[in-house]
């Protein structure tokens, strides 16, 4: 119930706010199966990043967030009750590995930000290996998205382009049969880095 109701007033009362003060494209939410388990991975600047994906994907979200968050006061409360779950960073968490395959295994979008924490320049951090290894393990499709200028959303800018790009599904079924390890997850995630940069270019080109 909490669930459908920020979903109501994320899109209908936060998203149309933030419009009046920025300028807001999302574009390429055509690439976005409909139905179906998937994973959404995005480059993070901000922590309006997974607001603005809450408005603009018409899908039930399942956020996966660095679990110091959730000591935050009413952040972690909010992100709780909205579907998201802790991952411990740089180590084996085992919780958030299962937490993830259930979300896969019910056929829901899992929402990850593979650098693990926001980038402070705009530029692209290391990526982690989790969502490309979530896509080896359930054949889920990985939909790259691109993210630029949140940082800039009210009150912090005013009449700033706030682009949001969701990129084609990326193709990683030629590593379904192949067994796993860290040159295989590596040479994914750089697959997925690398398409993702793409996006930000064009972003900043369009």
């Amino acid at each position: 119930m909490f669930y459908r109701i920020m979903v109501v007033v994320a899109r209908w009362l936060i998203f149309p706010f933030l419009r009046l003060f920025n300028r807001v494209r999302i574009t390429g939410t055509e690439n976005i199966p409909k139905q179906g388990a998937l994973v959404l991975a995005a480059n993070h600047l901000s922590l309006w990043d997974p607001i603005y994906l809450f408005c603009c994907v018409d899908r039930r979200l399942n956020f996966m967030a660095k679990a110091e968050l959730f000591k935050i006061p009413v952040i972690g409360w909010v992100i709780e009750h909205v579907h998201g779950f802790p991952i411990h960073r740089n180590t084996i968490d085992r919780t958030a590995l299962k937490k993830s395959s259930e979300v896969l295994e019910k056929g829901e979008t899992l929402v990850l930000f593979p650098e693990g924490t926001r980038s402070r320049t705009g530029e692209l951090l290391p990526f982690y290996d989790g969502a490309v290894l979530f896509a080896q393990r359930s054949s889920a499709p990985v939909i790259p998205a691109a993210i630029l200028n949140t940082p800039k959303s009210f009150p912090a800018g005013f009449r700033q382009t706030i682009h949001i790009r969701f990129g084609q599904p990326i193709d990683f079924s030629e590593y379904q049969e192949r067994k796993i390890n860290s040159a295989l997850l590596h040479e994914m995630t750089d697959q997925l880095r690398n398409r993702i940069k793409q996006l930000q270019e064009e972003n900043l080109n369009s």
